[in-house]
């Protein structure tokens, strides 16, 4: 049995006298000798047979070592603990709970309705309450933890203003898809109905539209009976909304907990210990949909897969997916956004053979090998419509997918092709694993792999190569810093500077994690990134943003500053909104120096204002365009500056100075979707 956090607490309490059933049960107890609830809560809640187990290791370890007298005396210490009848408070239940489902981390911006759940969770062991510094940080950091395990982090929300406050932060995360729960602190049930300051009428349920899973407490019922019945429904409730947020497609939920429902002790400690209920299988491999995926994949001769990155989310797809085009001699591309934010996680050739590199609609190449493919598989899409994608070939299709609605609501499915839903890599293994147990395998690929390959790498637009040259070295100097971390994330909150680094995507190191925004709230990657490094000790993040994202969202780095957040920040001051400049330039027309609307705030200094945080920075222009030696100079000064501020004990900030003239974005952002497109493809 793994160590348990009660473990030292026990041990000390034995007082190095022959330990007994009394002598075990004093770490339960506070000094007063009265039951303390959250110690016995954190105790029971695994269940009695897990009780009895921690008991009989730490028996163990203070020299008990007949099996019988161990269980014997474990037995009758749970049964004392049992007896005393403890009941929790709703808050110190929430706290339990969390660290039982191995929760790390709770980030909260605290009103009064919250502060009995902020006191649970600072007592119980295993999890790190951290002052997220204000709801919307709060939320954004909370799914920022979330985003390589769900539920490693989950967020106190105020209500109703701290709530109103964050729901961007609760779209957001829906949309990038990270699996957190926002517990929110309602009003007493007693005053709720006079909408005082902190309440709105059905908050929650205005929440819907950004939360599958949504529940909130109602008043403490005063009939024992029907008291022990919401509270076993309590308990449920949040061990349904965490399992829930863990399923993919991973996803937040919110549990509403009002202040006297969180304050008073109602919930007995024994009906923490009902198991949860064992989550459901996300797919029945012999379903239909199964058997006509696989006779799909057997009788074709060309079949093409596309996937979208949210399938880079679930472990082992890359090795499924690998094994299954390597069966089929299949080419795998990837979509890639070309507008809005623009760096997303993408495949390496280094993981799955086949894979072809980024969609490119501007190539003819690419072009012809989609027309070209008898059978078009997409996998995990959420995007794949025609402004994004192009127009689809006409041929079969295969969509695997764990969200239906976002693969329907692109209509590029026919009433005759197949839609399977469950888990990706489960499913593309399964198939494999038929392919091959019937012998529907081919051993060359049926495309022009370096041809495809090359031609994924054509751009609508080229710039100089001068210009290419100094955008290829600005991406080179933080992906050398990245190469050199043990577990790298990178988190994107940029538009430009984001598609710049997507150009020279083969440049980043393998193993490299990336989370781009998919929910296009600009401002909110740096407290994702701020989250992230917060909960997760194993990971080094670095946080690219613009300009635009710095000025909305520098209020995170207040927490991160506070926590010492190993968070390396990367801020592109272009000066002005290039992305946006572009767009009003090709909608409306005028001059690239009008719309003063879309420029930065003279005078506003972004190191500066790290640098009140208490954080090393550093500005560093680039004149990308420029005279050649100034920029080989900068060029040459950059990697040593981005270690220096890697090497700094917390947070640091990189300010990198590039221009604003169009022809050093050349290429990045286009101006017009797939489906209004009239130019020739290069």
């Amino acid at each position: 049995m793994s160590s348990h956090p009660l473990d030292t607490e026990i041990i000390r309490s034995l007082n190095g006298d022959r330990p007994d059933a009394a002598l075990l049960t004093q770490a339960f107890r506070r000094p007063d000798g009265t039951p303390d609830a959250l110690r016995c809560g954190e105790f029971l809640v695994a269940g009695r047979e897990r009780a009895e187990l921690l008991l009989r290791k730490v028996l163990g370890l203070r020299g008990v070592t007949d099996p019988g007298a161990q269980q014997a005396v474990a037995r009758a210490a749970v049964d004392d603990v049992l007896s005393w009848r403890v009941r929790l408070t709703g808050a110190e239940a929430v706290a339990v709970l969390l660290a039982a489902d191995d929760v790390k981390t709770v980030f909260v911006y605290a009103g009064t309705s919250e502060l009995s759940m902020c006191d649970a969770v600072d007592r119980v062991h295993g999890v790190r309450l951290v002052n997220g510094r204000g709801d919307k940080e709060s939320a954004f950091m909370a799914a920022g933890a979330s985003l390589l395990e769900p539920n490693r982090g989950v967020a106190i929300l105020h209500g109703a203003r701290g709530l109103t406050n964050a729901a961007g932060a609760v779209a957001d995360a829906r949309r990038n898809e990270a699996g957190t729960l926002f517990i929110v602190g309602m009003p007493s049930t007693s005053s709720a109905r006079f909408l005082p300051p902190h309440g709105e009428d059905d908050l929650l349920g205005g929440m819907a539209a950004f939360a599958d899973w949504i529940w909130q407490a109602s008043a403490i019922p005063d009939d024992p009976g029907r008291q022990r019945e919401a509270a076993r429904r309590f308990v449920a409730q949040l061990r349904d909304g965490l399992t829930t947020s863990a399923q993919p497609p991973t996803r937040p939920a919110i549990f509403g907990v009002p202040q006297d429902v969180a304050e008073q002790r109602w919930i007995p400690v024994e009906d923490l210990m009902r198991a949860p209920a064992a989550p459901q299988r996300l797919i029945d491999l012999d379903q239909p949909a199964f058997d006509a995926a696989f006779r799909e994949l057997r009788h074709a001769d060309k079949p093409l897969f596309l996937i979208d990155d949210y399938a880079l989310r679930h472990p082992g797809l890359r090795e499924a997916l690998d094994d299954i085009c390597g069966l089929l001699g299949a080419p795998v591309l990837q979509l890639r956004y070309r507008r809005g934010p623009m760096l997303f996680e993408r495949l390496q050739t280094s993981e799955v053979a086949n894979f072809a590199g980024w969609l490119n609609q501007f190539s003819p190449v690419h072009n012809d090998l989609v027309q070209a493919c008898d059978l078009l598989v997409t996998v995990e899409d959420r995007n794949l419509y025609e402004r994004t994608a192009g127009r689809l070939p006409s041929c079969r299709k295969i969509a695997i997918n764990t969200d239906p609605e976002k693969v329907l609501k692109n209509e590029y499915l026919d009433a005759d092709d197949v839609l399977v839903i469950g888990d990706s890599p489960g499913v593309l293994s399964r198939l494999a694993d038929r392919l091959r147990h019937t012998g529907h395998t081919r051993t060359e690929p049926w495309w022009p792999h370096e041809e495809v390959r090359a031609a994924a790498r054509v751009t609508p637009e080229p710039a100089d190569p001068w210009i290419e040259e100094g955008r290829g070295a600005v991406a080179g100097a933080l992906a050398g810093v990245l190469a050199g971390w043990d577990t790298p994330v990178l988190v994107d909150d940029s538009q430009m500077f984001g598609g710049l680094l997507s150009e020279h995507y083969d440049d980043l190191p393998p193993g490299l994690r990336v989370f781009g925004g998919h929910g296009g709230f600009v401002g909110g990657g740096l407290s994702y990134a701020v989250g992230l490094a917060v909960a997760d000790p194993r990971a080094r993040v670095m946080c690219t943003l613009g300009d635009q994202g710095f000025t909305n969202s520098f209020q995170g780095l207040v927490a991160a500053v506070q926590e010492r957040a190993p968070v390396l920040f990367v801020v592109c001051n272009n000066g002005r909104s290039v992305s946006l400049t572009k767009q009003a330039l090709a909608s409306f027309g005028g001059t690239e120096t009008g719309r003063a609307y879309l420029s930065n705030v003279a005078g506003f200094s972004y190191c500066q204002v790290a640098a009140a945080f208490g954080m090393p920075a550093e500005r560093v222009p680039i004149p990308i365009g420029g005279q050649e030696d100034e920029l080989r100079r900068a060029i040459s000064e950059l990697p040593d500056i981005l270690a220096r501020a890697a090497a700094a004990n917390g947070p640091a900030l990189v300010e990198l100075v590039l221009p604003a003239d169009p022809e050093v974005w050349r290429g990045i952002w286009i101006t017009q979707g797939f489906e209004q497109r009239t130019a020739v493809p290069v």
